[in-house]
């Protein structure tokens, strides 16, 4: 009996079951729910055989239930101001966080676990399978796409080993096989009080991306205070970069102060430059035992705000520095004992919060790069506990803050700049905390919730849903887990944990003094769940020092310089699954019965492309192409019919020879799509083919830039500087961010990029590359009202680099299999 399953938009690929036939197969025996709980035969049982992606049932094949002694939990106690931890036989602190006074009592106890062995699938090509997706009792623990490291603690074997698993081993002995050709999931220490169920999504048809390890000083490597040179550090999700800060208590040897660019995707450490004015401030160990400065990145921008720590006599420097030149671009000398906390982005402006400790204010600044010039008033709003990004409007841009107190309330205020002022409205308070004040505060941009999360009294973790139009809860329920993604005043816990829309990344320890254990955890918004992004996570000594750590769930990777004089990159599971051909599939079926690919004819062009594929170009113009804009050739086409220049750009006097040319720096010099071609990128779900000629090694290219109506929200693909080494990129910003990039050379000549956009991802291949994908929700991104060739066409801003766009097709989104051809520059 085979039985066959029909591709979906969620499922791209097709499984077969069974060894024998329907009447014949045996149903597997129950397995027993009693404790301890076992199961018996479950020879009979259809297997899966899945091409592509696929989601599988898993079978019980082996193992059983155990039972462990461990701590099941912490009761919460609250202590007075003369009792310590042993008084009420505590083993930390509630955040690790002595100021809190409440102590976590260990509660001893038994429980029952399961330790089994669940057959997936059988992979009779011997190609192996990936895990993309793992649940188990239906709750997801495990979610590659996602980058969502294991929750709950398996093994997964694809089909290739060649060693038995350890609970095959204890329950088989010395004959123990490794089951070679069969994907296995093995529980082991899951708490179950009867059999767990197990579903899996595996393929043979996804990629994994990306690479971890350490990142590699081309300059002096620090020294020093172990675990101090991170304080100096900043990250931008934009650029994939590590913004580091060098002064001599971490090289002795230094006269200024340094700024090194390390690249998370290379593992290499860029370049590092002097920052201009430094020198007052460049002091060593024998003034400050470890570095003090603070820098703070604009996302995409290359620009930082960095506060320059010297000698106490010295007062303190806030400057924005550029971090290719290390050019000093404005500043201002602080006039208060004060710290710079977050920033985000108003229209043109950078808005950026901190705290006066002289006042008990918060502390307000202001950045126009246009002017550049940078404001700061240190009494700018009432000073509150904690502070975060809020929302930004066409109107305004916000933060959300909380107070504290030892009395168990705090109150939750959005503040507003509207470009013009400040004004601050309670939204929100809360009663009953264990702690100081919330554990977790933060805008989600897809929902539009001001997530709020508090440990109360009786150890209940309690989330609230505020709407901050008019700070109604619309919703609240309680998690047996919370972790805490605001400290007050720890500027390096700030955009240090970078969270996908629907989600709120945190840190998390279980406070045991003895074998602690740290995890960075994830709030799913929607299904009101909590997942572990990374366990194992390097132990931290203080709050302090655990806020070190920088994740980026976007990226799927977390980074930690603790332990170390180097910073790790710890990539999690990036498992993108792939969409395959009619072709490729049948192929792979056929070969069941022994035919190879030589002995298969297709005819038709409906089938796919082959299995195997080398990129062989596309034809000059592929034929479903919705525009096509031929600049060498001055030919156009638009929905099949033809058009001329000016029916699909705003400048056709600027197409030539050469193409439709882009001038160097001219304030008229973009060149804007008009039309049913603007019609049809506004709908930002295509497939775009981009050939162009690059003239330049200096400055970025933009070859496409769409932007919502106040260009606050954009979509740009570009090669860009050589700061970044000249890698081409397509980037998505709104509230946060989506981008691919390809980090090879792309220096004068002629070049070509396909990249797809809709609103589950994008892709991108240029010159025939590998396909690098980012498999990423949308982020509230606004309608866009432009769509440009060189630059963007606000009024001030201009074109950038000179360079000429040979020819331009946009198609419906087409699948990653196609860019690579695509993308290959046809004579």
């Amino acid at each position: 009996m085979v039985w066959f399953a029909t591709p979906d938009s969620s499922n791209v690929g097709s499984s077969w079951g069974g060894w024998g036939s329907e009447q014949t197969t045996k149903q597997p025996d129950p397995v027993s729910s009693a404790a301890p709980f076992s199961f018996s035969s479950v020879l009979g049982r259809q297997i899966p055989i899945v091409v592509g992606t696929y989601p599988v049932d898993g079978i019980p094949v082996i193992g059983g239930a155990a039972t462990v002694t461990n701590i099941s939990g912490y009761t919460q106690v609250k202590l007075t101001s003369l009792q310590g931890l042993s008084d009420v036989g505590g083993t930390g602190w509630l955040n690790n966080d002595p100021f809190s006074r409440v102590a976590l009592v260990p509660i001893q106890g038994a429980s029952q676990v399961a330790s089994m062995g669940y057959l997936l699938a059988y992979d009779p090509f011997g190609d192996g399978y990936k895990l993309v997706q793992l649940k188990v009792n239906d709750e997801v623990v495990f979610d590659a796409e996602k980058g969502f490291g294991a929750s709950t603690t398996f093994r997964f074997y694809g089909g290739t080993q060649t060693e038995a698993d350890p609970i095959t081993k204890a329950v088989i002995g010395t004959n123990a096989g490794a089951w070679q050709n069969f994907a296995m999931v093995y529980l082991d220490g899951f708490s179950a009080t009867s059999p767990p169920t197990v579903k899996a999504v595996i393929s043979n048809a996804a990629t994994e991306t990306g690479t971890g390890g350490d990142i590699a000083w081309t300059g002096e490597a620090p020294s020093g205070i172990l675990n101090a040179f991170p304080n100096g550090s900043a990250y931008d999700p934009a650029e994939g970069v590590i913004y580091q800060i060098f002064d001599p208590t971490d090289i002795p040897s230094l006269t200024q102060i340094y700024l090194a660019v390390l690249d998370v995707d290379t593992l290499q450490e860029r370049y590092r430059v002097p920052l201009e004015g430094s020198e007052p401030y460049a002091v060593g160990r024998d003034v400050n035992d470890s570095q003090l400065t603070i820098p703070i990145a604009m996302a995409g921008t290359g620009l930082l705000l960095i506060q320059l720590y010297g000698a106490e006599a010295t007062p303190r420097l806030s400057g924005i520095y550029d971090s290719a030149t290390g050019h000093l671009i404005a500043s201002q000398i602080d006039t208060a004992n004060m710290i710079w906390l977050t920033v985000q982005q108003f229209g043109q402006l950078w808005i950026f919060i901190g705290h006066n400790f002289d006042a008990g204010m918060g502390v307000t600044g202001i950045f126009d790069p246009a002017e550049g010039t940078f404001e700061v008033d240190p009494e700018g709003f009432p000073g509150r506990y904690l502070v975060v990004n809020g929302r930004v409007t066409t109107e305004f841009t916000s933060f959300f803050t909380a107070t504290s107190s030892f009395t168990g309330d705090a109150d939750i205020y959005e503040l507003r700049f509207n470009g013009d002022a400040w004004t601050s409205t309670l939204l929100h308070s809360l009663t009953g905390l264990s702690g100081l004040s919330a554990s977790v505060l933060w805008f989600d941009p897809a929902t539009g919730y001001l997530v709020v999360g508090s440990a109360l009294d009786g150890s209940i973790n309690r989330w609230l849903y505020i709407d901050p139009e008019d700070g109604s809860v619309i919703d609240t329920f309680d998690t047996a887990k919370m972790g805490f993604n605001s400290v007050f005043t720890l500027p390096r816990l700030h955009n240090r944990l970078i969270s996908l829309p629907g989600f709120v990344m945190m840190l998390w320890s279980d406070g045991d003094p003895d074998e602690p254990a740290y995890e960075i955890i994830t709030l799913d918004i929607q299904a009101k769940t909590i997942s572990t992004f990374a366990d194992e996570v390097v132990p931290r000594f203080t709050v302090g020092e655990f806020s070190y750590l920088i994740a980026d769930q976007g990226r799927s990777l977390w980074m930690s310089a603790l332990g170390e004089y180097v910073w790790t990159v710890h990539r999690q599971p990036n498992t993108i699954p792939g969409s395959v051909s009619l072709r490729w599939m049948l192929t792979k079926i056929m070969s069941l019965a022994g035919y190879t690919p030589e002995e298969l004819t297709f005819d038709g062009p409906d089938w796919g492309g082959d299995p195997d594929p080398e990129p062989d170009p596309d034809p000059e113009e592929p034929e479903d192409a919705l525009v096509a804009l031929k600049f060498l050739t001055e030919v156009y086409t638009v929905h099949g019919d033809t058009a001329a220049a000016a029916d699909v750009i705003d400048k056709p006097e600027r197409v030539g020879a050469s193409g439709l040319e882009i001038p160097l720096e001219e304030a008229d010099g973009v060149v804007s799509a008009i039309g049913d071609c603007l019609a049809d990128l506004l709908t930002m779900y295509w497939t775009v083919v981009i050939e162009w000629e690059e003239l330049t090694t200096d400055g970025a290219t933009y070859l496409l830039y769409l932007a919502d109506v106040d260009d606050n929200h954009t979509i740009v693909i570009e090669r860009s500087t050589a700061f970044t080494g000249l890698r081409v990129d397509t980037h998505e910003a709104s509230n946060n961010t989506r981008n691919v990039e390809i980090n090879t050379s792309h220096g004068p000549g002629v070049h070509k990029i396909a990249v797809t956009r809709t609103d589950a991802f994008i892709s991108m291949s240029c010159d025939g590359s590998d396909v690098v994908t980012q498999v990423v929700a949308p982020i509230s991104m606004n309608p866009m009202a432009t769509a440009s060739f060189g630059g963007d066409p606000t009024e001030g801003y201009g074109s950038n680099n000179n360079t000429f766009i040979r020819k331009f097709y946009l198609l419906p989104p087409r699948d990653d299999a196609d860019l690579p051809g695509l993308s290959i520059v046809v004579p």
